[in-house]
This record gives structure tokens, C-alpha cells and sequence, in this order.
């Protein structure tokens, strides 16, 4: 078992579901905060918030370092899968970064002032709705590498993924 973590490729298939649904319970844990008005939810949600969002950093450092082995697996539009996916993730991971980030930053103003929490929560439920959105459409395009039944369309082609064969090095 310890030896399959250490498989790049095995890791991130073990946590890419963690932004998107960890993001979507998180999102519901702040929509039920608001009507009950109760501080120690809200700041349960917005770590949750700050958690889920900051996983994705994980996910995308396990799957940059697999990219090289996984990419030499697979068929012509598998491969094109793959660099749409890592496209998609270099483009929308700043937003589900920011996420987590405006989720600290809501902590610390709701601990500061209590009355800013109310308002500061909101802001990052609607930060998280983009956040959930961005890591559900990273996601999707993720299960379309090696998966053909998933593929209903050809991928969008891109001139380069910014990715090396070889483990380590950037193009």
C-alpha cells in the first residue's frame, strides 16, 4: 500500500476529487450557516472552504509529476486529453487558489470582527461557487484521458501543454 503512494499518478486519482467535492459540501456547510446565523459554523464552513480549495494545490503537484509517466501510456487523443486537462488546470487553479485564500482571509476578519463575518462568508460562498465550478470542469476533462467511452467530442487542441516528457523540467 505505502508503495502506491509514492506513484505520482496513483496519488492524484487518489485525491483530484477532494477540490471538487470537498468544495461542493463546503458550499453547502456556508449555506446552511447563513440562516442559522451561528459563528462556529461559519468558520467551520470557511475552513472547510480553505481545506477543500487548498487541496487542489496537491492535486495539481502530484499530476504535473505524473504527467511525463502517464503520457507515454496513451493513445493520440488520450494524449490530447491529457494536455487539455493540464491547460485547464494551469488556466483555473489561481481561481480555486484564491479560494482558500479569501477563506483565511475570512477567518481571520470574522475573528477580528464578528460582525464582518456574516459578510465576509458570503463573499467567499460566491468565490466558492466559481472555485467549484472551475475544479468540476478540470475534472471532467480529467476523465476523458483514459477513458473513451467519456469522450463524446474530440479534445481542443492546444499548441503546447508546458509540460516535459521527462520527470522534473518544464518545457
Amino acid at each position: 500500500m505505502i508503495e502506491l503512494l509514492e506513484d505520482p499518478a496513483y496519488r492524484h486519482i487518489l485525491i483530484n476529487h477532494l477540490p471538487v467535492t470537498g468544495l461542493a459540501v463546503a458550499w453547502l456547510v456556508l449555506v446552511v450557516a447563513v440562516p442559522l446565523r451561528h459563528r462556529p459554523t461559519f468558520l467551520v464552513a470557511l475552513a472547510l472552504v480553505a481545506v477543500m480549495a487548498g487541496s487542489a494545490y496537491a492535486v495539481i503537484a502530484a499530476g504535473e509529476e505524473a504527467y511525463p509517466f502517464v503520457y507515454d501510456t496513451l493513445d493520440g487523443d488520450g494524449r490530447a486529453w491529457l494536455d487539455h486537462h493540464t491547460y485547464l488546470a494551469d488556466t483555473w487553479a489561481p481561481v480555486i487558489y484564491a479560494n482558500a485564500v479569501l477563506a483565511l482571509l475570512a477567518i481571520g476578519l470574522g475573528s477580528w470582527r464578528a460582525k464582518w463575518l456574516m459578510g465576509a462568508a458570503l463573499g467567499v460562498g460566491l468565490v466558492t461557487l466559481g472555485g467549484f465550478g472551475a475544479a468540476a470542469v478540470i475534472s471532467e476533462s480529467g476523465g476523458k484521458i483514459k477513458h473513451a467511452d467519456f469522450r463524446l467530442s474530440d479534445p481542443p487542441v492546444h499548441e503546447r501543454s508546458g509540460r516535459s516528457r521527462e520527470p522534473g523540467r518544464r518545457r
